[in-house]
């Protein structure tokens, strides 16, 4: 209940917001007299009326009332099959969205004004904005997933508060730059020479390449199968001839296990940065992902069928035929894998095993002449 009262000679009002779970407190900027306690009697009443037609409608919509971090909590629990990147965007969005909402509070205090002016914070961060929009997707998420199951009232963002993504420029390694990485892999010990071979010559995305182990590598057949963490699903492909040595190296090397000695996507993608610092290429807008679109590219550039492309790198099919119907095989993968190779100018070394055999004589990368 609405109610008034005085505090050194000020009109107060205090009352119950069911909405929010909350009890709030506001001067009414009126002195304590006959007059004006009417006047604040009167505006108590209205606010009550108020108040108690939110709940009537809670009732009615089916709302419940719970606190924003028990809605997160079970949000976690709807979404926690998918890849641990989601996830983890998901809790960088609760950490940003708290910092402005209680947790405590109710979840039917999230309603448009604020989420608004919520978007309208977020927005003046000193952030891309691609990270800015990856806010606004996540609490989209959030958002539908509230309504959905009533925690509060359904409502529209203002399409002028909405942020907006930007189109990044499509940044692929130049030949003299993949000259000066191939050439600086001389030094560099087999787990991260391995990973630049499969980056550059699969187009894998950083998930898969780590999902790979040296048990699913057929290297007579050039075939290896992998689990992709992003579509949930065990793939099989065709793999480039120059990965044969490479691979091999390793697979003697190490003997079994993950391919890839590498504990997080972070991880790997933090070795490549530091290693293109080393080498003099820092600034260019070069990170792991440029190895899968410099891939892609060089597909397509050299008129490589878009359907395999599309199998090789992990890509969802557009085209009904493809998606239920047509089953690419590795044999065709490799058919049209023959015609990828690295510019001439690039390929100034190659490599070659000296045994094939996983005996106490295992081989080593030698130059050839």
């Amino acid at each position: 209940m609405a109610s008034i009262y005085n505090k050194g000679s000020i009109l107060y009002i205090s009352w119950y917001d069911s909405m929010k779970s909350k009890r709030f407190n506001k001067s009414l900027k009126l002195t304590d007299t006959p007059k004006n306690r009417k006047i604040a009697e009167s505006y108590a009443n209205k606010l009550q009326e108020k108040l108690s037609s939110e709940v009537q409608t809670m009732r009615r919509l089916g709302i419940k009332k719970t606190t924003i971090k028990q809605t997160f909590e079970h949000f976690l629990r709807n979404n926690s099959e998918k890849n641990v990147k989601t996830i983890k965007d998901y809790q960088r969005f609760y950490k940003k969205f708290t910092e402005y909402f209680d947790e405590l509070e109710s979840a039917t205090s999230i309603d448009k004004i604020r989420v608004e002016a919520w978007l309208m914070e977020v927005k003046k961060l000193p952030l891309q904005k691609n990270s800015i929009f990856g806010y606004f997707k996540q609490c989209r998420h959030y958002l539908n997933f509230l309504f959905e199951y009533n925690y509060t009232q359904m409502f529209m963002i203002n399409r002028d508060v909405k942020p907006k993504s930007e189109i990044k420029e499509k940044i692929t390694f130049s030949d003299a730059d993949m000259n000066i990485i191939f050439n600086n892999l001389k030094d560099k010990n087999s787990n991260f020479t391995t990973l630049i071979y499969l980056a550059y010559y699969t187009g894998l995305r950083s998930s898969d390449l780590l999902s790979i182990k040296v048990e699913d590598i057929d290297i007579v057949n050039r075939e290896v199968k992998y689990y992709s963490p992003k579509r949930k699903k065990f793939r099989l492909i065709g793999f480039h001839k120059d990965l044969v040595p490479v691979l091999q190296n390793r697979i003697n090397e190490i003997d079994q296990g993950q391919i890839l000695d590498y504990a997080s996507v972070e991880n790997l993608g933090r070795a490549i940065t530091r290693f293109f610092d080393d080498i003099g290429i820092k600034g260019k807008g070069y990170t792991a992902r440029t190895f899968r679109k410099t891939f892609i590219t060089l597909c397509r550039n050299c008129e490589m069928d878009a359907s395999v492309v599309a199998e090789l790198v992990g890509h969802e099919h557009r085209s009904t035929a493809d998606r239920f119907y047509n089953n690419i095989t590795t044999l065709v993968m490799k058919r049209e894998l023959e015609k990828f190779n690295r510019p001439p100018a690039l390929k100034t070394e190659t490599y070659s095993v000296e045994s094939t055999e996983k005996d106490s004589n295992k081989s080593e990368l030698v130059k050839e002449p």
